[in-house]
């Protein structure tokens, strides 16, 4: 059993059959529903299976919170054999499980191959939707990396910050920021403590254009190897802070999980947070 929902294990050449059917029989009957297109490892990795399908769901909404939960709702009103019980021990019987943008239910895989977890990322546009689709068919070493190179942008060039809508004084003790995650890029403003540990922090602006993304990091090549990136970022940060902040955000971002020890997934985690280790 694979994952929260305690579902099997699906092939490759199944995945694509196992959304158009889910497409076809749950989320075509949703008024709200838009598009919905598969992300993660399945678009870049050769990994002939995988533990659970990530899919984004685009639905036609200005509020998150409340078409998350009608969407739930929704699932439940279908029969136990298409939004089918899950099967782990901890949430046996659970329809769905509803997790930050996410709702993961358990569907039958295309040809009565057993049941698959589908964790069903939500979406509000299709710009949303593009960039989450960029950052989540990362890898997950290349994400830790983004994240920490995005904290540090402006510490290595302040001048970017003229760039965005910024009109007000900061006191001493506070400083400009970006956050990045699947949800969007956020431009924050951070109080902190002599020693630079946060005291406070505040979002100033925010957008889901992957575009901006790209531009703030367009000094790197996400598409060459995580060495090749690591050592970019060893000879084009300057600012004495930044090193130690990207090594931050990435140990606290990239862990060998319980059931990826010993696995090549967490083979590469372990030997990516050595090479962080060293810098």
């Amino acid at each position: 059993m694979s994952g929260s929902a305690g579902g099997h294990r699906i092939r490759r050449e199944d995945v694509e059959n196992t959304v158009k059917n889910y497409q076809k029989t749950v989320l075509d009957k949703y008024d709200s529903y838009e598009d919905s297109i598969i992300t993660g490892s399945y678009n870049t990795s050769t990994k002939s299976d995988f533990g659970d399908i990530d899919l984004i769901v685009q639905l036609s909404s200005n509020d998150k919170i409340s078409i998350k939960k009608d969407f739930a709702n929704f699932l439940t009103t279908f029969s136990p054999d298409i939004i089918v019980p899950f099967k782990s021990l901890k949430y046996k019987g659970k329809r769905y499980l509803s997790s930050g943008e996410i709702i993961t239910i358990l569907y039958p895989i295309a040809d009565d191959k057993g049941f698959v977890q589908i964790d069903n990322i939500i979406s509000l546009s299709a710009e949303e939707t593009n960039f989450k689709n960029e950052f989540l068919t990362l890898p997950a070493i290349k994400q830790g990396l983004m994240l920490g190179l995005i904290k540090v942008a402006i510490l290595e060039e302040p001048k970017l910050l003229g760039q965005f809508p910024v009109s007000r004084a900061i006191k001493h003790n506070q400083e400009f920021e970006f956050n990045l995650s699947s949800s969007g890029l956020t431009l924050r403003l951070v109080t902190l403590t002599p020693d630079y540990k946060t005291l406070d922090k505040e979002d100033i602006w925010r957008t889901t254009d992957w575009n901006i993304v790209k531009n703030l990091l367009k000094k790197y090549d996400f598409n060459k190897s995580f060495e090749e990136l690591v050592n970019k970022i060893k000879n084009t940060t300057h600012n004495p802070r930044s090193i130690n902040r990207i090594k931050g955000v990435f140990k606290s971002m990239v862990s060998v999980k319980t059931g990826e020890v010993n696995t090549p997934k967490g083979l590469e985690k372990e030997k990516a947070l050595n090479i962080i280790s060293k810098i």
